[in-house]
């Protein structure tokens, strides 16, 4: 679909305001007898200049501000923007420096140096200078204007999210006075347009709460805008055409039509063609000969628009491939894609375009989605065709995909933008691992989902990982808890208190921002640049023969598809690429085994249906091709999607034995094996073995839990440190003390499912996962002893947003985390036990392991039940994690392998002294 780009319709709104204050500007003679010269103003340019630098020089600072706000608008009006940029630039620096100083002149020249930015395509610095006019906080002059335009650059940007928070204070700065002038419907308009961008069922339905809210204030307006109308209408058009959850193809005809009916009122033609486009998307699944008609209409108008055609041949090869027409769909697609990069002669169907080449596409999200469409038929081609070539060209073309979405990535987004982007390259991977699943093509394949994995997350070490002096890292943590803060206390508020919040936060990002940007130039590659993380080649995976890693993707190719997985074995002597068959019917089997693990077993058809589901979710996540090479191994898992909300070692292997994986084989998981690798890189240094945290009781009605405090004093006879306990249990104390300890212990309440602010409790206190990301720790170990430390929100293209994650993301090795809530009891035993191994030289997954498999042994029936012991799940790095003052048990360690080396080398001289003697 089109969509409008509403900067034109501002732009009787410039042109007035531009006027209006210049009204009482108190110029100079000078000026005004240079203007009446002969000539226009630009070819006086030189004239202006020496009296600007006269008084420049003479430090005239109130009416070189004066006058270089009016040459700066005269030369506008010549339509010569980098000139008036240049002046307007003079004319702030002035007013900032003049004496006395006047705020309301200051902010007026603020105003229109970064409106003639705006209008050259400056959107970085656009929002450099408003931020600077909200920094003037005497009055809120301007103020609505300067949310209106960090919010359009945001915009034109693509970091949608950050406009949205900015259009919405643009709205609460206007009233109903504000509907003739048009700024009220504009405002909803452009909202409307940030929200479709996010593509989310919720962000639809606000999309056209929007877009209906604009039209009701356009028929309040006393006279009629047909372009708004045509805006509006063409706009609710998209939305019930292709919007998530608010498709109805007949009222999305009706509105096209009635789009197209203001713009022949009009006789606005250069909108004609992407209309008529529209209207043929509409009639592609109602009427195709309907279809053709609006096509040839759009191709007619194009000649007034000629953007348009890379748009309408795209769209005529959706209505190729949804009538499976593969070869035509591709043909379009392959005009589609001539048309974008102006390419005078046809190009082959095989063509794609370079990564400097896609630099220049200014719309993104188009353009990956005419790319998604190329891949796709590519597969359906093969499919049909039984043709091998074809999956290559399939696998050519989510690389190009790739590589698109890396060069958004690497853009100045806000993260929940990156999170988005992410969203869509999680799709490419899904198509590229069809490709590669038919052609076993294993590398590729590794290659793929590898990298729809905890990218974001990645970078964020490897940032973190960057030199910076104490006091920026100091600087630079305290801008961000502050951000974390607030943030946290906007989502548990409302009204009022949050319009206050969102304004405050908004000023602290900005501040934020202008502080990092102050430092790009010196620490670009921490404060500028986004460069992709790398991720490992199958080449560099290196197994021993008793290690195992399977690996999953799961999610969906567009929204209200049915899922797909597909999953990749890797031994050191075996590799297996395969589909999983029926993911609708998996996921529901795990959504019911997950509510039978949330409590322990009650009656015998309660474990006797786990038991159904447990080995039905095992049969159907491994292949009868390698159950038998993962037992008696070390099992890496990394899931994928809601995969990540369920123990492994709880799935039933033998449904007539009733046996465990947790039986067969040792499981761990992570994020990726580049996470891993990434993460191993760190270098940690902390002084002290151990600090627990047990606040006992609580507020908010939280339950006391009294066997956390033994919780913690069995590890603490194993690791000596600093245990923080009842009304010591407090976040101030924690952070201050986190990053001396390898091991951190939480025996406390915590909820990562609460989406809106997942925490971890405090004595009286709450450490949010935002708190979480952003505090200073190198923990060797992070062991959440809480509930559901291991769920969160699932972002496709990057895992659940988990609190786990959180504590990564500020520098964990190895975090113990839990997908339910816990029973304090069996956890402490189970904690003992893993303490124990632990401290006895086993590594962190074998100790838990054990822990869980003695727990097993020594009960039965209901304490049996999973629910007690399949809960903590370990991620990450699975190393050794010695006491420090255990040096006795690293003398035996030593000895051990001295002996052991001496014993090799008796038996190779033996062995030589033996054929010595046959000889």
């Amino acid at each position: 679909m089109v969509y409008i780009n509403t900067r034109y319709i501002l732009l009787p709104f410039l042109l007035f305001f531009l006027t209006y204050n210049s009204i009482g500007q108190e110029i100079s003679f000078a000026l005004d007898s240079i203007h009446k010269l002969p000539k226009d103003d630009y070819q006086k340019l030189d004239l202006y200049y020496k009296y600007l630098n006269n008084l420049e020089i003479e430090k005239e600072y109130t009416q070189l501000g004066f006058d270089a706000h009016q040459l700066a608008k005269w030369i506008y009006k010549s339509k010569k923007i980098t000139e008036a940029i240049k002046i307007s630039q003079m004319a702030c620096e002035a007013r900032e420096k003049a004496e006395p100083y006047h705020e309301i002149l200051l902010k007026q020249s603020y105003h229109n140096y970064g409106l003639y930015n705006f209008q050259n395509d400056n959107f970085y610095t656009t929002i450099k200078i408003f931020q600077k006019l909200l920094n003037l906080k005497e009055s809120d002059y301007l103020h609505g204007r300067a949310y209106e335009y960090i919010s359009d650059s945001y915009r034109y940007l693509g970091d949608n999210h950050k406009s949205i928070e900015y259009q919405k204070k643009t709205l609460t700065s206007l009233d109903s006075s504000d509907i003739n002038q048009g700024a009220l419907i504009t405002a909803n308009i452009k909202l409307a347009l940030s929200y479709v961008q996010i593509r989310s069922k919720e962000s639809s339905k606000l999309a056209l709460y929007h877009l209906l809210k604009a039209q009701e204030l356009l028929k309040q307006r006393s006279k009629p805008d047909l372009y708004l109308e045509y805006t509006i209408q063409n706009n609710i058009g998209n939305l019930y055409c292709e919007g998530v959850g608010t498709k109805d193809t007949l009222k999305c005809i009706k509105s096209y039509k009635s789009a197209l009916q203001a713009l022949n009122e009009i006789n606005l033609k250069d909108n004609l063609s992407a209309t008529h486009s529209n209207l043929a998307q509409a009639f592609i699944k109602l009427d195709s000969s309907e279809a053709e008609y609006q096509f040839s209409e759009a191709i007619k108008y194009s000649i007034h628009n000629q953007s348009m055609l890379p748009k309408i041949y795209f769209a005529k090869g959706l209505k190729e491939l949804y009538y499976h027409k593969y070869l035509k769909a591709q043909r379009n697609f392959t005009t589609s894609l001539k048309y974008y990069f102006n390419k005078k002669q046809d190009i082959l169907p095989t063509w794609l375009p370079t990564k400097g080449e896609m630099r220049i596409i200014n719309d993104p999200p188009k353009f990956l989605e005419l790319l998604k469409r190329k891949l796709r038929v590519w597969n359906a081609l093969a499919e049909k065709e039984n043709n091998p070539e074809f999956y290559q060209e399939a696998i050519k073309t989510a690389y190009t995909c790739d590589e698109f979405v890396n060069i958004q990535l690497e853009k100045d987004f806000s993260n929940r933008t990156k999170l988005q982007w992410r969203s869509l390259a999680s799709q490419i991977y899904l198509m590229g691992l069809e490709a590669c699943v038919m052609s076993q093509n294993y590398k590729d394949a590794f290659h793929f989902l590898e990298k729809s994995k905890a990218l974001l997350l990645l970078h964020e070490i490897d940032k973190n990982e960057i030199e910076l002096p104490l006091s920026i890292k100091e600087r630079n943590l305290k801008f961000n808890n502050e951000i974390a803060s607030i943030r946290s206390q906007i989502r548990s508020s409302s009204g009022l208190v949050k319009d206050s919040l969102e304004e405050v936060v908004l000023s602290a990002e900005a501040n934020l921002k202008s502080y990092q940007d102050s430092l790009s130039t010196i620490y670009s590659q921490y404060f500028s640049k986004y460069s992709i993380p790398t991720t490992i080649s199958l080449d560099s995976v290196d197994l021993k023969r008793n290690e195992v890693i399977i690996e999953y993707l799961m999610g969906l190719r567009v929204a209200g598809a049915e899922p797909e997985a597909y999953g990749l074995f890797l031994s050191n002597q075996k590799k297996h690429l395969f589909k999983v068959e029926n993911v609708k019917a998996l996921k529901n089997d795990i959504y019911e085994y997950r509510s039978l693990l949330n409590q322990p077993f009650k009656t015998k058809q309660d474990k006797e249906r786990f038991e159904g589901l447990a080995y039905s979710i095992y049969i159907a996540l491994f292949p009868e091709k390698i159950q038998q090479d993962i037992k008696n191994k070390k099992l890496t898992v990394i899931a994928d999607n809601i995969l990540n909300y369920i123990p492994f070692e709880a799935l039933i292997t033998d449904i007539n034995k009733k046996t465990y994986l947790l039986e067969d084989t040792e499981v761990r998981y992570t994020y990726s094996l580049s996470f891993d690798q990434t993460n191993s890189k760190i270098n940690r240094k902390t002084e002290e073995d151990f600090l627990g945290i047990a606040p006992v009781q609580f507020k908010d009605s939280l339950i006391t839990l009294p066997n956390s405090k033994k919780e913690l004093s069995f590890a603490n006879n194993f690791y000596k440190g600093k245990l923080l306990l009842n009304e010591a249990a407090t976040k101030q104390n924690f952070k201050e003390l986190a990053k001396n300890y390898k091991i951190l212990h939480f025996a406390t309440h915590a909820d990562a499912s609460d989406s809106l602010n997942p925490w971890i409790a405090f004595r009286g206190d709450k450490l949010t996962e935002l708190e979480i990301g952003v505090m200073p720790q190198q923990a060797d170990l992070v062991m959440l002893s809480a509930c559901s430390t291991s769920l969160g929100e699932v972002r496709q293209g990057e895992g659940v947003l988990s609190l786990a994650r959180g504590f990564f993301k500020s520098g964990a090795k190895t975090v113990i985390s839990t997908l339910w809530n816990t029973n304090d009891k069996a956890t402490a035993e189970i904690t003992k036990d893993f303490y124990k191994n632990l401290s006895k030289g086993a590594t962190k997954s074998e100790a838990l392991h054990k822990a869980k498999l003695n727990y097993l042994k020594n009960h039965s029936g209901a304490e049996a039940s999973p629910h007690y012991w399949a809960s903590l799940v370990l991620i990450g790095d699975t190393g050794q994690l010695l006491p420090a003052n255990n040096f006795w048990l690293l003398f035996m360690v030593f000895l051990s392998v001295l002996l052991g080396l001496i014993y090799i080398l008796y038996l190779l001289k033996r062995k030589k002294n033996f054929k010595i003697q046959i000889r």
